[in-house]
């Protein structure tokens, strides 16, 4: 009786550990491949994401890195070349499909652009997703930062030129149709003079634009970008550092000053918060008769 017992219970364990290892190699597996061209052709389209299995995720990316500033005033190339306008980036996009319909309809209103991670569970659905509604997306590239959210890509600053090259190639191909990166976290990366180099040498040779996310008020990536000559621009408002939603409105309303103010503001929101779709969702079709007029991230940079 002993016997079967421990038989009984071995199986047990060995089917547990069988379906754990399966699921965490489905959501967390990650190797130097590139993305799978062939679904390309399979016609992707608005219908198709409705089939595709939703993988468990968490909320680690949604936040920004800890020294980063909540806001910074907006950087001009010259003086009155904009006037009352606003641009839209939602960083960690990707983690989830969950509002995709919400937010692909604000964005082919609103020119809103999705940072998308490449390490997230629905990376290359959710870019093939926002292709299929005309919607742009960028790379949404981590960094090392002060504190460490769990990213497995993840440019460091001990890394040579190759392996950055390498990293950004096989980010890029997790990000289908991303023509420009931001930087997720990379309050250290980002002040790093040879790392920053490195990712600026990619993005010129492979026609990528770079959004400084500003994660620290030492970051030399809008600087350098314009010395290297890849187009650029830097973020001037975190709407959602905090995710109450009167904090995101005292956010949002200094996004608008700073557009009045210098005639141009970037703000960047975070995808799973839910407040901010909300706020978003409220305050945008309000803009027009406050005179502030939204643009295309593509279409400001310097």
């Amino acid at each position: 009786m002993k016997n079967i017992f421990i038989f009984i219970l071995s199986i047990i364990l060995i089917f547990i550990f069988a379906f754990t290892f399966i699921k965490v190699k489905e959501n967390y597996n990650i190797n130097f491949k590139y993305a799978d061209n062939s679904f390309i052709n399979s016609n992707y389209n608005t219908s198709a994401k409705k089939t595709i299995t939703e993988k468990n995720t968490n909320d680690i990316f949604h936040l920004a890195d800890i020294n980063a500033p909540n806001t910074a005033k907006p950087i001009l190339n010259k003086a009155n070349e904009y006037s009352n306008c606003i641009s839209i980036i939602i960083d960690d996009s990707g983690n989830t499909l969950y509002n995709s319909d919400r937010y692909f309809y604000l964005a082919n209103k609103y020119n809103i652009t999705f940072a998308v991670l490449p390490d997230s569970p629905h990376s290359i659905d959710f870019s093939y997703a926002a292709y299929s509604n005309n919607v742009n997306v960028i790379l949404h590239m981590p960094m090392e930062g002060s504190d460490y959210f769990g990213e497995q890509t993840l440019i460091r600053r001990d890394m040579t030129r190759e392996d950055i090259y390498a990293l950004l190639d096989y980010s890029f191909s997790k990000v289908p149709y991303a023509n420009g990166m931001n930087n997720h976290t990379g309050s250290v990366a980002s002040t790093d003079e040879n790392i920053v180099s490195y990712m600026l040498e990619y993005a010129k040779n492979n026609d990528k634009y770079f959004i400084d996310s500003y994660t620290s008020a030492g970051s030399l990536i809008y600087d350098k970008a314009l010395e290297y000559g890849v187009k650029t621009a830097r973020r001037s408002v975190f709407l959602d550092n905090n995710r109450d939603y009167d904090s995101i409105m005292k956010q949002w309303r200094e996004l608008i000053e700073l557009s009045k103010e210098y005639g141009l503001a970037i703000g960047i929101g975070h995808y799973q918060s839910e407040e901010t779709l909300n706020i978003l969702e409220n305050n945008l079709p309000l803009l027009e008769d406050k005179g502030i007029m939204i643009v295309d991230i593509k279409d400001i940079l310097h």
